[in-house]
């Protein structure tokens, strides 16, 4: 079994960590720019420049005991969407697929579960360049089951990241700058607009205004992975319970 859908789902998690964890000091941010000198987020991270507002909302996301993030990106040209609760303790429990495919992904007690649709697996066997009997045959075998994943893999540094709240908002030690635009609001709620470049990319972090400065929603336009992330459900629980046991599938099975 290819880590494939692993990566997939890292490269996802990539995406978090760039306007979260900039930690640029250029000093030359003006607040006033805002534009919203009208609206509740007027005095908002007053004399803050933006990486320092930055800072101020990973650091508040890596406090949380849960949340849900929701939203689609596209990458090696493949669109994907995603919806995932994710607690503290590593539990987290979603879905992620293509524009044809589906599966669902649940981690508790350190160990990872995977439900594709057969489409899904289709998918899968043809990317890891699996012979159509091969793909056939693992469809077959995985077919309304959960495959749980090999303890080697469960512990390797590229399992789900979207299960790990201290790897999605990391502290990035490299250089980045985020700079304060037009105030605005996501569901109701007042955020302030920070905006840098990554490379080719475009990227904008709207962080809460009233409350505590959590991350309401991360975009990428342009570059080689557009995507948008919306956080919400801040220290909402979540209970993740392990598949069935009769509906596990047991990975020796899949070795040969």
């Amino acid at each position: 079994m290819s880590n494939r859908t692993l990566m997939v789902t890292a490269s996802l998690g990539v995406m978090s960590l760039m306007a979260l964890t900039a930690c640029g000091t250029d000093k030359s941010d003006d607040p006033k720019a805002s534009g919203g000198s009208a609206s509740a987020t007027a005095e908002a991270f007053k004399g803050l420049t933006g990486d320092q507002i930055s800072e101020k909302a990973r650091v508040a996301m890596t406090k949380l005991d849960s949340f849900r993030v929701k939203g689609s990106m596209t990458t090696d040209g493949k669109h994907m969407t995603f919806d995932f609760a994710v607690a503290k303790r590593g539990d987290c429990q979603g879905t992620f697929g293509t524009e044809s495919a589906s599966a669902e992904i649940r981690q508790v007690g350190g160990a990872a579960y995977m439900k594709g649709d057969e489409k899904f697996w289709r998918e899968m066997g043809s990317e890891d360049g699996s012979s159509p009997e091969d793909t056939e045959a693992l469809i077959e075998i995985l077919k309304g089951r959960w495959f749980k994943m090999p303890a080697q893999d469960a512990k390797a540094d590229d399992k789900f990241p979207f299960c790990d709240i201290g790897t999605m908002f990391e502290k990035d030690e490299k250089e980045g700058h985020l700079t304060r635009k037009a105030d605005t609001d996501v569901n109701g709620t007042p955020a302030v607009t920070l905006k840098g470049k990554d490379g080719a990319a475009t990227q904008t972090l709207l962080v809460a205004a009233e409350g505590e400065p959590y991350a309401l929603r991360l975009t990428a336009e342009g570059g080689k992975e557009p995507g948008s992330f919306d956080f919400s459900a801040f220290n909402k629980p979540v209970t993740v319970t392990a598949p069935p046991a009769g509906e596990v599938m047991d990975p020796e099975k899949l070795k040969g």
